[in-house]
């Protein structure tokens, strides 16, 4: 999200470029470097905008298994075939046992390493593998 703040920021100077500029009659180089920042950031804000939609996750937890949607690929891992899972910084390991046939999946955090919505994401992960295990909370 921090691209489209710099979008919005530069189209404000751009705009401000453009409208000082033939105000004050500055020499027509000082307008056309207004409209290239305007085009730039235009630019800007539309990559940021695609990349957000494409780099989207979606994870889908169930009894039987994870659905992990990644843009237009889907991929269903079943909680019997995950060994072990573990956090590497900002990205969450789902590794998978070497007889599941399966490879290791990696689901990456966008946001900061201490994100509160991964942290929940991630314990939800382990007590859906402990239930497929037969595991019980002990209080």
């Amino acid at each position: 999200m921090r691209s489209l703040a710099i979008s919005a920021g530069a189209a404000v100077i751009a705009a401000a470029t453009i409208v000082l500029g033939s105000a004050l009659d500055l020499p027509r180089v000082v307008s056309i470097a207004g409209v290239g920042l305007m085009i730039f950031a235009v630019v800007l804000a539309v990559v940021a905008l695609v990349l957000t939609a494409r780099l989207r996750t979606t994870l889908v937890l169930d009894r039987e298994s994870i659905t992990i949607i990644n843009g237009r690929r889907r991929r269903v891992v079943a909680w019997s075939t995950i060994d072990i899972v573990r956090r590497r910084g900002r990205r969450l390991l789902l590794i998978t046992k070497p007889e599941g046939g399966g490879s290791d999946v990696t689901v990456f955090n966008a946001r900061t390493e201490t994100d509160a919505t991964f942290s929940v994401l991630m314990a939800e992960i382990q007590k859906r593998l402990n239930a497929d295990r037969g595991y019980r909370q002990i209080s």
